[in-house]
């Protein structure tokens, strides 16, 4: 791979690690309450660095919560920079995926779908950001606030595939197409049963907003017996993740021990895990655990606000996890016969 191939698919993955911290920015802003700390946008109460005290804020300042929509105005300084540091952190993805789209066009060596990749990455930001500053405007609304979260799958899925087409990834060719076929299969099913799982995680958290929003007083512990019946649905539908994301990964390791019959007997770890598709499957059946023990966690301890951000987070690990296996294609293989003959040189 060429060092121009090398900086570009370096700077989608930047890129996409940057996402994943305003999403744990964004989900901490959300479960603290954080969401008003700055109630107009793209300013804090009028300044561009936000008041550390009551005491630096503007004469006007009320006036800013009252627009908001606030009945009884009040000022928390760890509000405040809890959200204008979900706001930086937004800003330098900003600013990196137009690094990243600015790269791409003057570079000769990126092919197109690369350049329009991150074009499609840069205007996803975009748009997500003016979403978050509808989100202020409309003092939390809980449908605008879950498709700005939504919008961070758009900017995945142009990242990952930026990151997928930008880097030739290749795995070994199958003689048994049907294992092949099977963990394709496994990986859409799986790519479907995530977002139907996410959906309903999202109509649970707009649920719980609204608890909050009518009782500011009840206990988080007793959040359980309120909840709608889909939160025990959302609770059970995780094993369904769990069973198919093992299969995917049985099914690719078949997939690539198929290729030859001697290679189930080098089949190391190491060797398996050559291929970037049983890698990333592995990676997810682990974010699947994970999520449910998380998930786990929230139920049994009462919903407790450090553990949601980590919720949302691993779910979009998820997303990110399956739009490389559901993109991911196998790159040019020259010679399969030269190809097997240095995989034995390798592992023998």
């Amino acid at each position: 791979m060429s060092k121009t191939s090398t900086k570009i698919s370096g700077l989608f993955l930047l890129c996409l690690v940057l996402v994943y911290v305003v999403i744990l920015a964004g989900g901490t802003v959300r479960a603290t309450g954080a969401g008003m700390g700055c109630p107009d946008w793209p300013l804090c109460f009028g300044k561009l660095i936000p008041p550390m005290s009551e005491a630096d804020l503007p004469e006007n300042w009320r006036s800013y919560i009252h627009g908001s929509g606030a009945e009884d105005p009040t000022f928390d300084p760890v509000h405040t920079w809890t959200e204008y540091l979900n706001r930086l952190a937004g800003a330098t993805l900003g600013l990196f995926t137009l690094i990243l789209f600015f790269s791409c066009w003057a570079s000769k060596k990126v092919s197109n779908k690369t350049l329009l990749f991150s074009l499609g990455a840069l205007a996803s930001v975009i748009f997500n950001g003016w979403l978050g500053s509808q989100v202020v405007a409309s003092d939390l609304k809980p449908l605008l606030v879950s498709l700005h979260m939504m919008g961070a799958f758009l900017v995945q899925m142009f990242l990952v595939l930026g990151f997928i087409n930008s880097r030739k990834f290749s795995v070994l060719p199958t003689v048994t197409k049907s294992y092949y076929r099977m963990g394709n299969i496994c990986i859409c099913i799986c790519m479907l049963f995530l977002l139907i799982q996410i959906g309903m995680g999202i109509q649970i958290r707009e649920s719980v907003d609204w608890i909050f929003k009518l009782d500011h007083l009840i206990e988080r512990d007793g959040l359980i017996e309120i909840i709608p019946w889909i939160f025990y649905v959302h609770r059970s539908f995780s094993w369904l993740l769990l069973f198919f994301a093992g299969l995917t990964v049985y099914f690719t390791v078949k997939s690539k021990m198929s290729f030859d019959d001697s290679i189930g007997e080098m089949a190391t770890w190491k060797f398996l895990l050559s291929d970037p598709k049983i890698r990333w499957s592995s990676f997810y059946v682990i974010l699947v655990l994970a999520q449910m023990l998380i998930g786990g966690a929230l139920n049994h301890f009462g919903f407790p606000m450090f553990m949601q951000p980590l919720h949302l987070l691993t779910a979009n690990l998820m997303f990110g996890s399956l739009c490389f296996l559901f993109f991911c294609e196998a790159g040019p293989i020259l010679n399969e016969k030269k190809r097997l003959v240095q995989t034995r040189e390798i592992f023998t």
